[in-house]
């Protein structure tokens, strides 16, 4: 595949550029106007005058120019009354935006703020925010509900340890900056929107999805997967089953994506072909009705929304005989879905589905080619395995990069989730369609709860399995580049047979090579203790080459989500092979031995200190309320993120006037020393 036959590549480029180079200057929108006119221009001149010929260059910097224009009209906070800059009000008016997720303690939302109360004045502004109703207040937010709210709204805050994922980044490319914690007393009904709008009946299929479901299914395990892989819902996945499908690289399958729309798109051709015409237009127009009536059911999600497109742009393409090279087709539904969301460019779902569809497009062919089988089974198995062969080759370097593991037995289990899938899924529409009928519903329902059933058995065997997944393969973005240089060479080297490829195919293994060992030395020689900060809590890592020992109380210890949120991305980074916890008790105070320095730990309430020479005094829970019983310690002063607020800001006024070295972990994040 040549380059002169993706003519739509230049201008993909080109849009991507010009998204990222938005986040990089903010330009102004009269600069991309004039940047948009002075091509445009000089594109029509080049059409009106033989001798400016040359000028036909610039017509494709009118979609680095519609990058930089999507970014800056998608981008909320560029509205002068935008939530974040309406200075102090009382109160605000939101609607519920969202379907509702059940955590342990809240309800979680997403909600449309459209006025802000100053004095006795409603304003009207623009923005998004989380919303989370505490429990205990009974009440269970629903779609399109308008709340009066007090204004306790805070912004959402940057990450506070090291490596650790960017929640502040991932919501404000979705246009919310801020959220909010509700008790009772903090908020009001107000009303409920009126009317019918698309939205608001997605959501009402969402809800009648999970009430079905909770009708038929017995177990948490099988309605997470259920509402996952039907209706694009992942309120009821737990953090086992999460890691299960993570460990086999089946986790795809709890989102809905482009294998869901595949494997619907077939069921529906081989149905509709019984009694249609399939070179006739109506065929095409039923198929992509019913697609697209499929995303709609599933929340309009981006995922769903992603891959109906793409596969609805390749159906058109396939049906108007534009499919001679796919590729083109594909780079044109990411043009359109980029100038409709630009900054879904950065959400690894959109990357990584492109990704896989690319790899399936470029490799698979000439992968299914290499064997034939006669018997069908095995050949079905056999082009399953060069499906999942040619996808994960091509999003190999970002599921590196994103999530620093690897599932040795994907071949294993993909054509196992791809059959039980391909089965599932229509079956459980049918279900959606059917559950109120008398015997038939139920008897179709316990089909559906089998299989489900024999999905999670299936990848809970495959991840228990010996050395399943490889972790802590944390690689660098300059990593990703030359990754991807070696696949491309080799795939040329394959097509056109010329040595220059493999020459260049040398020289970026020999990078590569080099870069590891580089890393795995530094590594080897590592020497520091970090103070993490975690909210109403505490805990050290102490790393001395690539071991590490946190050390924190019995319940943090042994939590997982402690490890996965607030340790996992530094240990893989650091290269950490050797993991283990010491424990300590939720009251008292300590010394923590350690080759790069005592530790004092102060948790007793108005705690003596134990040795005034220890270089570090960690304080948590309002141990101390001042200074007064640490007047003869020299060392440094840290306060956790267990502190109490305005405990945190008197000791930080005293420490500033008795010339104490401070560290408090609400500020500044975690804490690391480096020896």
């Amino acid at each position: 595949m040549y380059l002169r036959s993706i003519p739509v590549l230049r201008y993909f480029i080109l849009l991507v550029v010009g998204i990222y180079l938005y986040q990089w200057y903010q330009p102004q929108l009269g600069q991309i106007y004039i940047f948009i006119s002075t091509a445009f221009l000089l594109g029509i001149l080049s059409t009106k005058i033989n001798k400016l010929r040359f000028l036909k260059h610039t017509i494709p910097l009118l979609f680095l120019g519609l990058g930089l224009a999507s970014s800056y009209l998608f981008d909320q906070k560029n509205q002068g009354n935008h939530i974040t800059k309406v200075g102090k009000f009382d109160q605000y008016m939101a609607m519920i935006d969202s379907y509702t997720e059940s955590k342990p303690k809240t309800y979680k939302v997403t909600a449309k703020i459209f006025a802000v109360k100053k004095g006795s004045k409603w304003q009207n502004v623009v923005g998004e925010t989380m919303l989370y109703f505490n429990k205990e207040a009974n009440t269970v937010p629903k779609y399109g509900e308008v709340y009066i709210l007090k204004n306790t709204i805070r912004e959402i805050e940057a990450p506070k340890n090291p490596f650790e994922f960017d929640y502040k980044s991932y919501q404000a490319r979705k246009n919310i900056f801020t959220h909010q914690f509700l008790r009772e007393g903090d908020f009001k009904l107000a009303g409920e929107m009126k009317g019918w709008s698309l939205l608001k009946f997605a959501n009402s299929l969402n809800v009648y999805t999970h009430t079905v479901f909770k009708e038929i299914l017995d177990t948490p395990k099988q309605m997470g997967v259920a509402e996952a892989m039907i209706g694009g819902m992942k309120a009821e996945l737990d953090f086992e089953t999460k890691q299960w499908y993570s460990a086999t690289g089946a986790i795809h399958v709890l989102a809905v994506s482009g294998m869901h729309v595949v494997i619907l798109f077939v069921v529906l051709n081989k149905l509709l072909g019984l009694f249609l015409d399939k070179k006739k237009p109506f065929f095409l127009a039923a198929i992509l009705i019913l697609l697209w009536s499929y995303a709609i059911f599933t929340g309009l999600s981006p995922s769903v929304c992603r891959s109906t497109l793409m596969f609805s742009m390749i159906q058109l393409g396939t049906f108007f005989r534009r499919d001679d090279n796919p590729v083109n087709t594909l780079l044109l539904s990411a043009i359109i879905l980029l100038i409709i969301v630009p900054n879904w460019l950065y959400d690894v779902g959109f990357q990584l589905s492109y990704l896989a569809v690319f790899g399936i497009m470029v490799i698979y062919p000439s992968l299914k080619r290499l064997f034939y089988f006669k018997w069908k089974p095995i050949r079905w198995i056999w082009e399953i395995s060069a499906v999942s062969i040619a996808a994960q080759i091509f999003t190999l370097p970002l599921t590196l990069y994103y999530f620093h593991q690897f599932p040795n037995y994907f071949l294993l289990a993909n054509p196992v989730v791809s059959l039980v899938s391909s089965f599932m899924l229509p079956i459980g529409l049918l279900v959606l369609f059917i559950a109120k009928i008398p015997y038939l519903g139920a008897a179709l329902g316990f089909i559906f709860k089998w299989l489900i059933d024999i999905l999670n058995y299936s990848v809970y065997l495959i991840a228990e399995l010996p050395n399943a997944l490889s972790t802590g393969l944390s690689i660098s973005i300059t990593t990703v580049i030359f990754l991807f240089l070696t696949i491309a060479s080799i795939l040329v080297f394959f097509k056109k047979k010329e040595v220059i490829y493999i020459k260049l195919i040398a020289i970026t293994c020999l990078f590569l090579t080099i870069s590891g060992a580089n890393q795995l030395f530094k590594q080897n020689k590592q020497k520091e203790i970090t103070f993490h900060f975690i909210p109403n809590g505490w805990g050290i890592s102490v790393i001395e080459g690539r071991s590490a020992t946190f050390i924190s109380t019995d319940s943090l210890c042994n939590e997982p989500l402690i490890y996965q949120f607030h340790l996992k991305n530094y240990y893989d980074a650091k290269g950490i092979k050797n993991y283990k916890t010491q424990k300590i008790a939720d009251q008292g105070n300590f010394i923590i031995n350690n080759d790069l320095g005592n530790i004092q730990w102060m948790k007793t309430p108005n705690g003596k200190i134990i040795e005034k020479n220890s270089p570090y005094l960690v304080c948590s829970e309002n141990a101390i309320k001042d200074l007064t019983n640490l007047s003869e310690f020299d060392g440094t002063i840290i306060l956790d993120g267990s502190n109490k607020k305005w405990v945190v800001e008197k000791i930080k006024a005293e420490a500033e006037q008795k010339k104490k070295k401070l560290v408090v972990l609400y500020d500044t994040g975690s804490k690391t020393l480096t020896f």
